[in-house]
């Protein structure tokens, strides 16, 4: 599990040391820093992923694109360099990076530290470390088995990418290869804990059981189509109905979907991020995707959440309340800027065994009690 992000001269932050725990939620007002969090993490997990032998941080790639130097470096702090770091119970890293050019679409590897020790490279270096010791750092496992569902998750669509079965360790960025995960998983054993009763512990049915209970009545049917890399979701919100297009359905059904997919499928010490789990949910369901979210952190995934719905944050205190997760298990982060110099920096209220929070900072999911107070 990691337990800290640690960032340095990184889009709008100076410098951030954030807690991380089995549960994190972040939220926080628009362009307060929650995106560049995730940001820097898919940063590092795409980076060991694509360039395993080489020695620059990746800032275009595949999944997440976030164009040049200039683009990502702190303008306050008018430096050619940044860190990111990150660390485990056993182990904390801190890599820096610096832009001969601010044009560049990657940043070159210019120093390490390990346990706040310095550490050569050498000429070897495997996904960002000396290579004798990439093997054993916790740290570098832990980010390789991250996974991050972005808010611009894929729509409705027709036909949705088939890879081999290694092509569908994760569900994409975008969800969209949810379904050919669950084709080629269809039948792995979910952990007992996360399991819906009474129905066959395999993920297909549990998917299927966990959409039923935001979507009663839904049915799942994936197909691969022959002749092409791809298969079909088919989709009802009806037992009594026939299985249709996604396009024909309720929106909320393919947003939802890979989400299942996502926290049903990992594994005992994944990391998956999540973005906006809220998106076209009515609240009842924000508030169950916040409590889900919590049992399957509670099962032993690293979840972090960044959201704009307090009803998925109440569905995290009732998960607490109910003891499906320890309260010390959850660390809520809001980010919004310091009246003094507009510098964004996390408020980080406490959630006790109650599920009751030790502080409301001003801005913090405070919206209904402010227009309230001026329609009575």
């Amino acid at each position: 599990m990691l337990t800290e992000l640690h960032i340095s001269s990184f889009k709008c932050f100076e410098k951030l040391n954030l807690r991380l725990r089995p549960l994190t939620l972040l939220s926080g007002i628009n362009g307060g820093g929650k995106s560049s969090v995730i940001q820097a993490l898919v940063l590092l997990s795409q980076t060991l992923a694509e360039r395993e032998w080489g020695r620059t941080l990746l800032l275009e790639g595949p999944d997440l694109a976030l164009g040049s130097a200039a683009d990502v470096l702190n303008q306050r702090s008018a430096r050619r360099q940044l860190a990111l770091g990150a660390s485990t119970d056993a182990e904390y890293i801190v890599w820096t990076f610096k832009a001969e050019d601010r044009r560049a679409l990657s940043l070159e590897l210019e120093g390490l530290t390990v346990d706040n020790q310095v550490v050569e490279l050498g000429d070897t270096v495997r996904w960002l470390l000396p290579a004798h010791h990439a093997d054993a750092s916790s740290v570098i496992k832990t980010l390789r088995r991250l996974s991050w569902i972005t808010a611009e998750r894929t729509g409705p669509r027709e036909l949705l990418p088939l890879r081999d079965a290694h092509g569908h360790a994760q569900v994409g960025a975008r969800g969209e290869l949810a379904a050919g995960l669950l084709y080629w998983r269809e039948s792995d054993d979910v952990p007992a804990g996360l399991c819906v009763p009474d129905v066959p512990p395999t993920l297909f049915h549990q998917v299927q059981a966990r959409m039923q209970e935001f979507f009663p009545g839904c049915g799942l049917r994936v197909s691969p189509i022959e002749g092409a890399s791809a298969v079909s979701l088919r989709l009802r919100s009806d037992a009594r109905s026939d299985f249709q297009r996604p396009q024909n359905v309720g929106f909320g059904l393919t947003q939802l979907f890979p989400i299942l997919v996502a926290i049903l499928a990992a594994q005992k010490g994944d990391v998956v991020l999540v973005e906006n789990p809220e998106v076209h949910l009515h609240p009842q369901a924000q508030q169950n995707i916040g409590s889900l979210l919590a049992r399957v952190s509670a099962s032993g995934v690293q979840v972090i959440v960044e959201t704009h719905s307090d009803h998925v944050l109440n569905g995290i205190r009732l998960a607490a309340k109910s003891k499906i997760i320890a309260a010390d298990d959850v660390a809520i982060h809001f980010f919004s800027p310091t009246q003094a110099d507009g510098v964004f920096t996390p408020k980080s209220p406490k959630v006790d065994a109650d599920g009751r929070l030790d502080a409301w900072p001003e801005g913090f999911f405070d919206q209904f009690d402010l227009a309230l107070s001026r329609l009575i």
